[in-house]
């Protein structure tokens, strides 16, 4: 082989050196849809041009067809990679199946191999000789039938090519226009060339440098690769984003870089911030709100609410804001990214918030209507008592009886102090009812606290598991409060404990308050034949039944008592506002 060097060289060795770049940057970032024929393209390019550059340093013509026949291995393949490309790009990638992709190379595989053996048929190229008379000796060559067959093959695939580039382009939201542009650029650049040539107005007419053409192709996509991030920021799920939809969507690639967000999120994020999003990874687009990005960080969270601030957009002004992420897939089910939908439900928790205030003032107001009723039952049952042993006393001074009489007036003090006790047991739940507007635990605080100061007895309140989660409705922590009044009302009147422990405990799925002293204890057997109110047990078990709940009573004579209220899994879900929506 004999070579010259030539000034031309320099412009396809700069050519090779453009497209060899692009080639390892978007071969290092094949995972983003469209980079892998990108790669190859840039690839075959590289390759062509510096076979393309060795034909025509060449002096003889053994030397330049064997380097033509190289060009061939390369170039018939780059009109598949420009289809393969456009296909991605437009949302199509899942014609690009082994079956049709083998189909769409074989043209060129039986090409490639003409082209090496044309001097047995002459299909390709006829009349072979050497064309000195320029500057450079060039190939000078009649082409066979075969060509024409290859020509129309690759216009056709260029054709496709550009006619699915100009229908994304139209159809293209403002967001994608300028990056669809550069691609359609980039693929219109080289096919005029090849025009410009063929109707001999190529300023190097007697020698094709397509490959130097086709790097400049590659140099106006990478322009939109660093510039408007073509692959970083592909339409991966554009068909899945209506700008009309009422709830946002904001939708992120499979390295977590945010990719699209319709009208709606950026109503909600604020549009001048929503703005700055596209191409930025999660982490930094919601840096404004740290829990949000920790959160869409975590692959395995799927549905969380968080209250959003001055930086949506009405400024000053809390939103309480959805979010569901759901996994984009393809065709072949292979992930793609994610979609993260928002949904502004301000309104409707200011709403579930003004509804259970109205739950609860209801539920109050109920539970003082039975508190009268049972402190009327009580007290009407003690001034009945009183008036009983009033006259009584009466009786026994008119007959000088002072030591009975004296008697009878330890009953009536000791009966004023219990229905002094209760009447302020009663006052003290009422006011914890007040209380449970602010939560059960605050409820439940203020009762023990009241029970340890007019009682003496030494109290503790234990939570175990996330307790602060579980939400009941009004009627329920209503009685809730009372059955834990009940039992504490017990420890006091016949327990002589020195010691109470509430404990609440959330398990998941439902909780259990339970009430435990370290008193005298009793026999529930014994109990168990009496059926006089006693220990208001029937009392705690209505309301234990009115919650759906179980109630566990252990005790054992000298070892304390135990007191225990389970509310199951469908009580606990239906009070605290879930549904099967959300």
């Amino acid at each position: 082989m004999h070579f010259q060097y030539l000034p031309y060289l320099w412009l396809l060795l700069v050519s090779a050196a453009i497209t060899v770049p692009l080639a390892i940057y978007a071969w290092r970032h094949r995972a983003v849809t469209g980079a892998l024929p990108f790669a190859i393209l840039m690839f075959l390019a590289a390759v062509w041009a510096l076979a393309n550059g060795l034909e025509m340093a060449g002096t003889d013509l053994p030397t330049k067809l064997f380097w033509a026949n190289v060009q061939y291995l390369f170039y018939v393949a780059i009109p598949v990679a420009w289809l393969a490309l456009a296909l991605q790009i437009c949302g199509r990638g899942e014609w690009l199946t082994r079956r049709n992709l083998t189909l769409l190379t074989i043209e060129p595989l039986i090409t490639v191999m003409l082209a090496w053996t044309d001097g047995l048929h002459g299909l390709v190229r006829r009349n072979i000789h050497l064309d000195t008379a320029g500057s450079f000796p060039v190939i000078a060559k009649t082409f066979g039938p075969w060509f024409w067959v290859h020509a129309a093959y690759t216009y056709l695939l260029l054709a496709i090519t550009l006619l699915l580039l100009t229908n994304a382009l139209r159809h293209a939201p403002p967001l994608y226009q300028r990056q669809r542009l550069t691609l359609l650029l980039g693929a219109v650049l080289p096919l005029l060339w090849n025009l410009l040539y063929n109707l001999g107005l190529s300023p190097i007419p007697r020698h094709d440098i397509a490959p130097a053409v086709l790097s400049f192709s590659g140099l106006i996509v990478a322009w939109g690769l660093f510039r408007f991030r073509l692959f970083d920021i592909m339409p991966i799920a554009r068909a899945h984003v209506v700008e009309g939809m009422e709830h946002g969507v904001i939708v992120l690639d499979g390295q977590d870089r945010v990719v699209d967000l319709n009208a709606a999120a950026r109503h909600t994020l604020g549009q001048e911030i929503a703005g700055r999003f596209i191409g930025q990874a999660a982490a930094d687009a919601f840096a404004t709100w740290p829990e949000l990005a920790e959160l869409v960080a975590d692959p395995t969270v799927t549905c969380f609410e968080l209250s959003i601030g001055a930086s949506v957009a009405d400024p000053g002004t809390e939103r309480t804001i959805s979010f569901r992420i759901f996994p984009l897939t393809d065709s072949r089910q292979r992930p793609l990214g994610r979609t993260i939908i928002l949904d502004d439900i301000t309104e409707r928790r200011v709403a579930e918030a003004n509804a259970a205030q109205q739950q609860q003032a209801l539920a109050i107001l109920e539970e003082r209507q039975r508190l009268a009723r049972e402190l009327h039952d009580s007290l009407g049952q003690v001034l009945g008592f009183v008036n009983i042993q009033a006259q009584a006393v009466q009786a026994l001074l008119e007959r000088d009886r002072p030591d009975q009489a004296h008697e009878h007036l330890g009953r009536l003090v000791d009966t004023a102090r219990a229905a002094q006790s209760d009447v302020r047991e009663y006052i003290a739940v009422t006011r914890a009812n007040v209380a449970a507007g602010a939560g059960l635990l605050a409820a439940l605080e203020m009762l023990l606290q009241r029970f340890s100061r007019s009682s003496g007895i030494e109290v503790e309140l234990t939570l175990t598991g996330n307790v602060e989660a579980l939400i009941f409705s009004p009627a329920v922590e209503v009685q809730l409060l009372r059955i834990v009044q009940e039992a504490l009302t017990n420890v006091r009147k016949h327990a002589s404990a020195h010691r109470v422990q509430l404990i609440v405990v959330a398990r998941g799925d439902h909780a259990e308050i339970t009430v435990e002293d370290d008193g005298c204890g009793f026999d529930p057997v014994a109990l168990a034949g009496r059926d006089d109110g006693h220990f208001g047990l029937e009392i705690m078990a209505e309301r234990v039944e009115a919650v759906g709940g179980c109630l566990q009573i252990e005790s054992i004579p000298g070892q304390g008592t135990r007191v225990a209220v389970q509310i199951p899994p469908a009580t606990v879900d239906r009070l605290s506002g879930k549904s099967e929506e959300a």
